[in-house]
């Protein structure tokens, strides 16, 4: 017995030497970066490509109503807290509750429309792109175009309830900002201003849970109601790491935007150093035609790779909050 134990001793003290480390496992939120391979694929693309051929008329629309707006009262969105810049197609969320915020009754109305065509035309595109990314993520399968597009088009009630649900609590917020706002100028400006802080909150959680709950849809096929409600609880249950996976995914999106419009910018140069026509108005026109189609790709490519963000972010949130591997995605087996 003495034996034993003092070899067991002996065998214990031996040191252990660690030849290699899985960065992943040990630290799952490395795994946000895959994002970038997985944005960067047509089966994401066309999504996409959908979505802002759909968005670019109330885009447009919502533009002209923002500058209105900002013509009377400058100021920066609500949501644009810093000096990142939301993709084209995403920052229609920051200039819609801008204007349903501070606008007249006009602009209240447009802003609240618009917000509203938009969560649906993103629901249907974001589900599609969100599906084939999260097949790829978790499964390693591939989920074709078509299977993608045709499954959205499947789940239009799951999507059609979580916009209104989310449109509706939009707005709840909104009137008790504006009764705050309004009961603050006759009592105290500090009833304003933290009717103002309650209201900015309240939309980063449902937008984020709205985000969220297409994840859900996409990946476990859930419902409406079930799915915004997944995704506000993930939210509130874990707040610290839904701020640690945006902070990344604003830190992804800074690099990728610095990285593409420089690459952007120099194929704009070399495709008008070959236009050699010699009126200067007309090539300063091709030239500036050449910029914004670049910049249309740009944008494509970081709202594709900003979409895949997300899938990735359910995941390891739904592995953390409900105990469940990352390899299990209901989605991808049963289709």
């Amino acid at each position: 017995m003495d034996s034993t134990q003092g070899e067991t001793g002996r065998m214990n003290e031996d040191g252990v030497r660690v030849t290699r480390i899985d960065w992943l496992t040990a630290i799952p939120s490395l795994r946000l970066v895959e994002a970038i391979r997985l944005g960067v694929s047509l089966r994401v693309f066309v999504p996409v490509l959908l979505l802002m051929f759909l968005a670019w008329g109330p885009t447009q629309l919502l533009g002209e109503k923002s500058d209105q707006m900002r013509g009377r009262n400058p100021g920066r969105g609500l949501l644009n807290v810093s000096d990142f810049e939301l993709p084209e197609y995403l920052d229609v969320i920051n200039e819609s509750l801008s204007l349903v915020a501070t606008g007249n009754a006009s602009q209240t109305s447009a802003g609240a429309a618009a917000l509203g065509l938009w969560m649906l035309m993103l629901g249907f595109c974001g589900v599609a792109a969100i599906r084939s990314a999260g097949c790829r993520f978790c499964t390693g399968t591939s989920c074709g175009m078509s299977a993608s597009l045709r499954f959205s088009l499947e789940s239009w009630k799951a999507i059609l309830v979580v916009a209104l649900l989310s449109w509706t609590m939009l707005g709840l917020l909104c009137v008790a900002l504006r009764i705050l706002s309004w009961a603050g100028t006759t009592t105290h400006v500090s009833v304003t201003a933290m009717a103002s802080l309650m209201y900015i909150f309240g939309c980063v959680v449902l937008g984020i849970g709205w985000l969220l709950s297409l994840a859900a849809i996409a990946i476990d096929l859930c419902d409406g109601a079930e799915a915004l409600s997944r995704g506000i609880s993930y939210v509130l249950s874990q707040w610290l790491r839904v701020v640690l996976y945006a902070t990344a995914l604003c830190l992804t999106m800074m690099v990728c935007d610095l990285a593409i419009h420089r690459l952007t910018d120099q194929a704009c140069v070399l495709a008008t150093s070959w236009h050699g026509n010699p009126d200067p108005l007309i090539r300063e026109e091709f030239r500036t035609a050449v910029g914004r189609t670049l910049d249309k790709f740009a944008e494509m490519i970081c709202l594709s790779i900003c979409l895949c963000e997300i899938a990735i972010a359910y995941v390891l949130l739904r592995n953390v909050e409900d105990g469940v591997s990352l390899r299990e995605i209901d989605g991808g087996i049963k289709r």
